[in-house]
């Protein structure tokens, strides 16, 4: 057995239960039989409500993550906050506890099914999407809890370390340059001309020139007539799962696919009930968080599989080294330093973390699904009129820290730190998303031909 690719795709804010709880997976930690989360769990009396497979595609709100609400859902590690949570917030009480089905989320659940599956992997931060995003790109959030604010990440990214190690590593971005644009070291010229939009990774993946270690980005907003396709609650989850079928069917049908791993995660839970308390875990370098946080605990589970012909089908993995650790985002930075033969490591947590190296075996499979099934989604006017709808919408956070870098850099004069500038309040924030992301590719193209170098 050879892998000679690694290739992550990380989704955006869904607990395990959230996707998986009603999977048909033997052995799979699910949603207990008829749970039920209390109303308010100081109030025993004050009534309960039934976790539910009724997961909308579309949420009717974005339910709550921010680092308090988290520790108020874990409630000491009862599991039973989200309701009083939500609540006090005054948002919807059923939706945080909708989950999905096999059914109404087919991918997922059909690939958890065909390949090796993780029902014990948490996200690396009880927070919010950059903090774990940068756990998974770095080993570290550099003591950050809270998302982006425009200031780049100093911290070495895991692309810059694959890279000085003559291990070729990039990233792939579908419209958004996100957090492929938030590590200083990105800027560099052997990282930058290895980060491309995601059309790119399909040509690639044929022509052979796809980097050893691949990291995918979805689609965080409207761009034009394509919806975003990151699954964030104010998104579709089934736009989501057709990008997930789209990249698994592109490597599937390569000839490379006999030496590949490919890794779907999700950053963190996005606010939806999951019934397994975080485990402990250990600070990547010692630093403590403005709200002083020890980084000494994981956040809530994630849904998490290992997509290989050296799998083993519908194997629920919870093995690994060191076994008395456990499988957090960091694993993604080990278990790819260990397939790749590299030693050392870049902060204490994926240190700690455990490697998945082991869910690949020496048996090769020849009947690993070339396509999957069909996602029953919108129709052509279904999807026009939800464009205009996800245009109309109030801009979210992690669009408002894009625009945050694209005005520090273009702005730089008139920007305030921590400042939200006149393009992320306008009424076309969306387009100046577009705008913001094509600016900063130009820039770095004019950089790197200052250099005598083009991207």
């Amino acid at each position: 057995m050879k892998i000679s690719r690694v290739i992550i795709l990380m989704m955006e804010n869904r607990s395990f239960d959230h996707l998986l709880g009603y999977s048909k997976v033997k052995g799979l930690e699910t949603i207990p039989d008829a749970q039920t989360v209390p109303l308010d769990p100081q109030q025993p009396s004050g009534g309960t409500k039934v976790i539910n497979p009724d997961g909308l595609d579309e949420c009717v709100d974005d339910p709550l993550h921010g680092f308090d609400n988290i520790a108020n859902q874990i409630n000491g590690g009862a599991m039973d906050g989200w309701l009083k949570e939500s609540s006090n917030e005054g948002r919807d009480l059923d939706n945080p506890i909708s989950m999905f089905t096999p059914e109404t989320a087919p991918i997922i659940n059909t690939l958890a099914e065909e390949f090796a599956v993780f029902d014990h992997w948490y996200c690396s931060v009880p927070s919010s999407t950059d903090p774990n995003r940068a756990y998974a790109m770095s080993g570290t959030s550099n003591a950050m809890v809270t998302n982006f604010n425009g200031t780049l990440w100093s911290q070495q990214s895991h692309i810059d370390w694959l890279n000085e190690r003559n291990v070729t590593a990039g990233g792939y971005y579908q419209d958004d340059l996100w957090a492929l644009g938030y590590f200083e070291d990105y800027h560099k010229f052997e990282n930058a001309n290895r980060i491309k939009e995601l059309d790119s990774f399909y040509t690639d993946l044929k022509s052979g020139d796809l980097p050893a270690y691949t990291w995918l980005q979805p689609r965080s907003s409207v761009h034009d007539d394509k919806l975003p396709s990151w699954q964030h609650p104010d998104a579709r989850v089934s736009v989501g799962e057709e990008l997930i079928k789209e990249v698994y069917e592109a490597i599937r049908a390569d000839p490379w696919w006999n030496e590949t791993l490919f890794v779907i995660t999700y950053d963190e839970h996005g606010g939806y009930y999951d019934h397994v308390k975080p485990p402990a875990s250990v600070s990547p370098d010692g630093i403590d968080a403005d709200n002083g946080f020890k980084f000494d605990s994981l956040g809530i589970r994630v849904p998490t599989l290992a997509i290989s012909p050296w799998t083993a089908k519908g194997v629920v993995y919870n093995g690994g080294e060191p076994a008395s650790n456990e499988f957090d985002h960091a694993s993604l930075i080990r278990t790819t330093n260990e397939i790749f033969g590299l030693s050392g490591f870049m902060t204490a947590r994926d240190e700690w973390s455990k490697s998945f190296a082991g869910v690949l075996t020496d048996v090769f499979r020849d009947d690993t699904p070339a396509t999957l099934p069909e996602v029953y989604g919108l129709d052509k006017f279904e999807r026009a009129a939800e464009v205009e709808y996800q245009k109309s919408k109030e801009i979210n956070e992690h669009i408002e820290g894009q625009i945050l870098m694209f005005c520090k850099m273009h702005y730089s004069d008139s920007f305030k730190e921590d400042e939200i500038c006149e393009a992320a309040k306008s009424e076309r924030a969306h387009v100046n998303q577009d705008l913001a992301t094509k600016w900063i590719m130009k820039e770095q193209t004019k950089m790197m031909k200052r250099q005598g170098r083009a991207l």
